[in-house]
């Protein structure tokens, strides 16, 4: 199962995907947040207390071997000296009970996930015993997985399973459908006073607008949210597409082609009127002509391999595969709804992603033209992340062959943060905090790129965006504990 929204990527031939960014919230439903002020604060005898953020008074007498920041709805996770793990809300009272199972946290639509996770060894029945043909003796046991998932405000257990370790992987990736739905797990459910009912289950792909796929069999349905007659229906996959330009009929056979067949494939054909709908979203049909092309066009379209529907706009993505770059590269053409080809377009919020995030469209030359190469360096993989909106993290590298990072600002054709760190990760886009590591190996600082100004004079070994940083002490020994990242105030007792 997959889910076809701007924040997860989707594979296209192992090594392409997709992601965009939303013009609307309307997938993004506010959680019913809280004012939270305590914070998990380290004392000189390495136990963790909650504090008021402001006046680091402690607010309880309770003290733990580790602790996490509060949810925006209220709850956090704690570890005792026994190495267990309860949740506990603002107030201190335990709403998990402490055991020996670690336990996650997420939060969506206003209401706590968790899942608790432990792996044990498990006896097996003689029948799957493993046995060593070369002598090394016979395994009785194999390693299983307990996992439970549910809500924390209703105590409502969504899953309690134990599975072998290589199977089945159960994650906290709940996405909010509406006010009222969330989608998990291949299942839509209704929220009904705080407690998650089944709607739809089965489902192999979830899409923006309330849109939702369901297979049976090789076929494929879309259903729209409380309609239960489909919008399309009997959808078939396909690798082919064709098109008219005046009397010549254009075939393109390996389309979007895979090396694994996806769940759902990247073309979806209704045999019934010969429209094909094409990946990601699947909610235009693919023009059955070209009405206006150029004869390179046409040159260019007779090799494509890879078709994208550009969503929130009335576009199609083209891409050829350049088998002449030194880097991994597609070239790019664009046709609309109507059959009228381009050669560029706006981007529409909408970015092509390889499979580990980096991206391939719009390409470096689209984001930084080779006009603001003035140093005649070569560029590496470029990053950009929901809510950066034309801000973009790229590699250089320079006459000398070193490899640095920058932030590029593609609207105003600037660097935002020079190429001159090891590496650069983002911990908030809203904020525009940035850690930066100046050389391979060494420490983290915190950057504030809305106001061009480091935060804090700390340095850290690792910075998380949730404010935990650990530090490596002179004796060796690593701490953990938590910070301000917007303004670098420390949460530990000097």
């Amino acid at each position: 199962m997959k889910i076809t929204l701007f924040s997860i990527f989707c594979m296209l031939a192992s090594v392409a995907a997709c992601t965009q960014e939303k013009k609307d919230n309307s997938q993004l439903i506010p959680s019913k947040t809280k004012t939270i002020n305590n914070v998990p604060f380290l004392t000189k005898q390495n136990d963790f207390i909650y504090v008021d953020k402001t006046s680091l008074k402690p607010v309880s007498n309770q003290k733990f071997r580790s602790a996490s920041i509060f949810t925006s709805t209220g709850f956090a996770v704690v570890e005792n000296e026994k190495n267990e793990y309860a949740v506990i809300d603002e107030n201190g009272k335990t709403v998990l009970d402490f055991s020996a199972i670690p336990i996650g946290l997420n939060v969506v639509n206003g209401l706590t996930f968790y899942k608790k996770d432990i792996e044990y060894e498990k006896k097996m029945p003689a029948w799957k015993w493993d046995w060593n043909i070369l002598g090394g003796g016979i395994k009785k046991e194999q390693t299983y997985h307990k996992i439970e998932i549910g809500v924390v405000e209703t105590k409502q257990i969504l899953l309690d399973k134990d599975i072998p370790y290589l199977e089945d992987s159960y994650y906290l990736n709940f996405v909010s459908v509406d006010e009222s739905h969330v989608f998990w797990n291949e299942t839509l459910y209704e929220i009904k006073q705080g407690r998650l009912h089944k709607t739809e289950q089965n489902i192999a792909e979830l899409l923006e607008n309330k849109r939702f796929i369901k297979a049976s069999n090789a076929t494929f349905s879309m259903y729209v949210l409380d309609q239960k007659k489909p919008i399309h229906s009997g959808l078939k996959g396909t690798e082919t597409l064709l098109m008219r330009f005046g009397k010549e009929t254009i075939m393109l056979n390996e389309v979007n082609k895979e090396r694994y067949n996806p769940e759902v494939p990247k073309l979806l054909a209704d045999n019934r009127n010969d429209e094909v709908y094409p990946f990601p979203q699947y909610e235009k049909a693919f023009p059955k002509e070209i009405t206006k092309a150029t004869a390179s066009q046409i040159d260019f379209i007779k090799k494509t391999s890879l078709v994208y529907s550009i969503t929130n706009s009335p576009y199609f993505l083209l891409g050829v595969f350049n088998y002449d770059h030194d880097i991994w590269a597609y070239d790019w053409l664009y046709i609309d709804t109507q059959g009228n080809v381009t050669d560029s377009i706006d981007t529409y919020n909408f970015k092509v992603l390889d499979q580990v995030g980096n991206l391939v469209w719009p390409d470096r030359k689209m984001i930084l033209p080779n006009q603001f190469n003035n140093k005649n360096w070569k560029f590496g993989k470029i990053n950009s992340y929901q809510g950066m909106n034309n801000l973009y993290l790229i590699r250089v590298e320079d006459e000398k062959q070193r490899r640095t990072m920058g932030l590029w600002n593609s609207h105003d054709k600037a660097w935002e943060i020079r190429p001159e760190y090891h590496a650069i990760s983002v911990l908030d886009t809203e904020k525009q905090i940035y850690t930066l590591q100046k050389e391979e190996n060494g420490l983290y600082t915190l950057y504030d790129n809305k106001n061009k100004k480091s935060i804090g004079s700390k340095s850290y070994t690792s910075i998380n965006s949730d404010g935990q940083v650990s530090v490596k002490l002179n004796s060796g020994q690593t701490i953990y504990y938590y910070i301000d990242i917007a303004s670098g105030k420390e949460y530990k007792e000097n």
